[in-house]
């Protein structure tokens, strides 16, 4: 592969990265401070999933929920934080996971939908962000 292609597709991944990580993390913050600060009686409205959980452990979820979000976004500029903006990517994919089972086990089905398309992206964003990692 030659300079011009490689700076191309340098240029077309961390396009992708940005684009991807904006709404994720934003998402993740807004949804993290729900859960972190809320009422149970909002997040119940919500259906968020922490709902089926101590208060404590979802409290303390919706925290680390934030901590993901913020280091995410942190990673885009920040070169010693590239490897955890992957770290966080998978964090936050797999809170969804756990967020999808804890769905299905409650009969919750409404909310698959989301977890179904955030699970994907937060790994290819994953995979994103430890390629940008690797290269720098």
């Amino acid at each position: 592969m030659d300079i011009v292609q490689s700076r191309s597709r340098s240029a077309v991944e961390r396009s992708a990265l940005v684009l991807l990580a904006l709404p994720i993390a934003a998402f993740s913050l807004f949804v993290g401070y729900n859960k972190a600060f809320a009422p149970i009686e909002v997040l119940t409205e919500h259906l968020a999933w922490t709902i089926h959980l101590p208060v404590f452990l979802g409290k303390a979820i919706g925290g680390l929920e934030l901590v993901a979000a913020s280091v995410l976004l942190a990673s885009l500029v920040v070169r010693a934080l590239r490897r955890a903006g992957s770290y966080a990517a998978a964090w936050i994919a797999l809170n969804h996971g756990m967020a999808a089972l804890v769905h299905i086990g409650a009969r919750e089905w409404s909310t698959l939908t989301q977890s179904a398309v955030v699970i994907p992206l937060c790994l290819i964003l994953a995979w994103l962000c430890w390629r940008r990692a690797s290269v720098a």
